[in-house]
């Protein structure tokens, strides 16, 4: 991928890439979203994670590339002049390698003609400036995975060993008050109305992951309850609304995968094949679906994170202030 021109070369870029795997792939695209690092797509310096679009399109990038790092790097950082992000090491770049493009938006304050950070934006409104004295902008920035980079040294691989399988989804169901029962029989599904996950029987699954698998992508599903989120919910099967609903539960699940070694059972991808052409059509003909999508399931994952305990109060509020500038950015995309 060249350097996007605008936003909507590169969210075409993103949707084709994603139809296209969902075409090749069907729903085995979710065996294939976490490399052996074992963590969502970062920055091998700052450590810092990537979110939304650019978590998206980064994992995309390194399933069809087969990178199983999850690291990737600036131009700046892999060179280091002075020495700064990796002392006594010497990166080089390996000949023929491609760059992959990130997005990042930014306010500018019309009056200062000058960028501003999103702290300082915020401060400025609470100020008493009004949001028509700005605009928001983008840039792409080349990064670079860490497959491709000769003399960084080897991915450090660790377990986090205060979060169990089964903690999390028993953290989860608590801490979002979502009952899990298993009465579904053949069946698996969030009952919006009743606030409550059905499951088969454990003993109806092939092995521990398979359960909570399904278990995680159920609690996806209920964040979107009106006490929660607040998605539509109810939608009948076969309709946009339906599909689009389990296109999020399905990202949220990956987004989570972070923290939950899940793969897609055999009998969930089976279910859910009719869903596919129906995400392939919808992304195809409007790339903001699949944009909206991906704003939708990170809120949804940081909600998760939040209430199984994974963030701090104080980390949740800046994840969700990040939701907040992907909606100041999504109302600036539709004037």
């Amino acid at each position: 991928m060249s350097r996007p021109m605008n936003k909507e070369e590169y969210r075409a870029e993103l949707a084709n890439a994603f139809a296209g795997i969902l075409e090749e792939k069907g729903l085995e695209w979710r065996k294939e979203w976490r490399g052996v690092g074992g963590s969502a797509p970062h920055n091998g310096i700052t450590k810092a994670n990537y979110r939304g679009c650019n978590a998206f399109w980064l994992s995309l990038v390194s399933m069809m590339k087969g990178y199983d790092d999850p690291r990737w790097v600036t131009m700046i950082q892999i060179m280091d002049n002075d020495g700064k992000y990796h002392p006594n090491e010497k990166w080089h770049l390996k000949k023929g390698s491609k760059a992959t493009y990130v997005e990042y938006w930014y306010p500018y304050d019309n009056a200062e003609k000058k960028a501003l950070t999103w702290e300082q934006y915020r401060q400025e409104l609470a100020d008493g400036r009004s949001e028509k004295e700005f605009t928001l902008s983008t840039r792409y920035t080349a990064v670079f995975n860490a497959n491709d980079i000769e003399g960084m040294p080897e991915i450090e691989i660790t377990d986090n060993p205060d979060v169990s399988q089964d903690d999390l989804i028993r953290k989860l169901s608590e801490g979002m008050g979502v009952e899990i029962l298993t009465d579904g029989g053949d069946q698996a599904y969030y009952s919006p109305t009743q606030d409550k996950i059905h499951l088969p029987a454990p003993g109806s699954f092939e092995n521990e992951y398979a359960f909570n698998a399904t278990a995680l992508h159920e609690l996806s599903h209920s964040t979107g309850h009106p006490a929660r989120l607040n998605r539509p919910q109810g939608a009948f099967f076969g309709t946009e609304q339906y599909a689009y609903e389990e296109l999020v539960a399905e990202m949220c699940s990956c987004f989570m995968g972070a923290e939950l070694q899940t793969e897609a059972t055999p009998q969930h991808i089976d279910n859910h094949k009719a869903y596919v052409q129906s995400w392939i059509q919808a992304i195809r003909e409007k790339p903001e679906t699949l944009v909206k999508a991906i704003k939708d399931a990170q809120a949804a994952a940081n909600y998760m994170d939040y209430k199984a305990g994974l963030i701090t109060d104080k980390e949740y509020e800046k994840a969700c202030g990040s939701v907040m500038e992907v909606k100041v950015r999504q109302r600036e995309m539709e004037r």
